[in-house]
């Protein structure tokens, strides 16, 4: 190991032990005593959980960030063995957490995808907003030619009226029109 992987696992070392250190003190501190009977206001415990909160997200992101491919070629082995059933216990549980190799692909595999919906549902949106804009500007040009039409209409002359049809015509339309009328009409070719 180089020793700038060491220097960085120092400082990775002392993020970790103050917020540890900064999680102690908030818990000391919202914890009733004899001395303090009294727990601590609401707002004051949610401004201290605030500070916690954001300063493990940052921890956290650096560990998964910065510090993520020299995590995963270390193996932690502590120096002593440890003595006590809890010390035993805590043991057990660090080195169960270790994925095997097969669950681990498969849940990078299953990140990959998650990565590859999220870039398809950014293209979906960002179709679907191009797609909202043109039916916008379709739709004001639309009401802007309306607004042409009818303001050429108005500008217009009124039409005179028809003049009253003739007797003859009159006639014709009293007259029912059957089938065999309209079909040799149409087959004659001959436009009125």
């Amino acid at each position: 190991m180089s020793d700038a992987h060491i220097v960085e696992l120092e400082t990775l070392r002392r993020q970790l032990e103050q917020l540890h250190e900064l999680f102690a003190a908030v818990i000391d501190e919202t914890r009733p005593t004899p001395d303090n009977p009294h727990v601590m206001p609401w707002p004051e415990l949610l401004s201290k959980f605030n500070v916690l909160a954001g300063k493990y997200a940052i921890l956290s992101h650096t560990v998964g960030k910065k510090h993520a491919s020299l995590l995963k070629e270390l193996a932690v082995v502590p120096q002593t063995q440890p003595n006590g059933i809890h010390e035993q216990n805590i043991m057990s549980v660090l080195l169960r957490t270790k994925l095997a190799p097969e669950i681990e692909k498969e849940e990078d595999d299953i990140w990959a995808q998650v990565e590859a919906e999220a870039q398809q549902d950014q293209r979906h949106e960002l179709l679907a907003i191009t797609a909202m804009g043109s039916f916008n500007s379709l739709r004001k040009a639309h009401a802007g030619r309306v607004q042409q039409l009818l303001a050429e209409a108005l500008e217009r002359k009124p039409v005179e009226p028809l003049a009253a049809p003739s007797e003859a015509a009159a006639e014709a339309t009293d007259k029912p029109v059957y089938l065999e009328d309209i079909l040799a009409f149409t087959s004659s070719g001959k436009l009125a």
